[in-house]
């Protein structure tokens, strides 16, 4: 593997962290109702979605995948893979993809569509038959990929025994955003316009 590529993997991930410490307390806050999740959704756009930060953070992600297919390639290559290869490996790959569609998606909704991308509009793939069986493991699968690709960089790093009891953590998170965005936890009516937007799926159905 390249030095080069791994040192700016890394560089990058500092800055995209930021970014993913922000959005994920936005997330879990929903579990709190959705008053509380779009205060802090707006606390946080306030860094995130500042122009030059909104740019920039494009752009690293844009780099951070390169990067990383450029890295992955250097794991498939080795004749022996450990577990936790394994798990860096696989974990990679889901988050190159989440990555690239979500982004996309809420780039496309927001500045082309011109809908919000707000607790409504994660919520409708949750609450709505039958976007909720595909988006569910889409989402509880993303963050169980960025806690074990974490864990994994830790682990080679600086090798511990409870890094593997913590790949449990990253599921328990997925799974309680997922029911919170899916209306487990207090009644979900979507707004017009965005049961408008989610009309547009074929199939959909409350």
């Amino acid at each position: 593997m390249s030095r080069t590529a791994k040192q700016a993997h890394r560089n990058l991930a500092f800055f995209i962290g930021l970014f993913l410490a922000i959005h994920f307390a936005g997330h879990f806050s929903a579990i709190f109702g959705i008053g509380v999740q779009n205060v802090a959704l707006q606390w946080g756009r306030e860094f995130y979605q500042f122009p030059l930060f909104e740019i920039a953070l494009v752009i690293a992600l844009a780099a951070q995948v390169v990067l990383g297919i450029r890295l992955l390639r250097g794991i498939r290559a080795r004749k022996r893979k450990g577990f936790w290869h394994k798990v860096q490996f696989a974990s990679a790959c889901y988050l190159a993809y989440f990555v690239i569609a979500h982004t996309t998606a809420a780039l496309t909704t927001r500045l082309l569509i011109g809908l919000d991308t707000n607790f409504y509009w994660a919520a409708g793939t949750l609450v709505l038959t039958p976007l909720k069986y595909g988006f569910a493991p889409y989402y509880l699968l993303a963050v169980a990929a960025l806690f074990s690709h974490i864990l994994a960089a830790l682990h080679f790093r600086r090798p511990e025994t409870w890094h593997a009891f913590a790949l449990a953590v990253g599921p328990l998170v997925g799974m309680v955003i997922v029911l919170a965005y899916g209306g487990s936890f207090y009644e979900i009516e979507l707004p017009r316009d965005y049961r408008e937007y989610f009309d547009m799926f074929p199939g959909v159905a409350e």
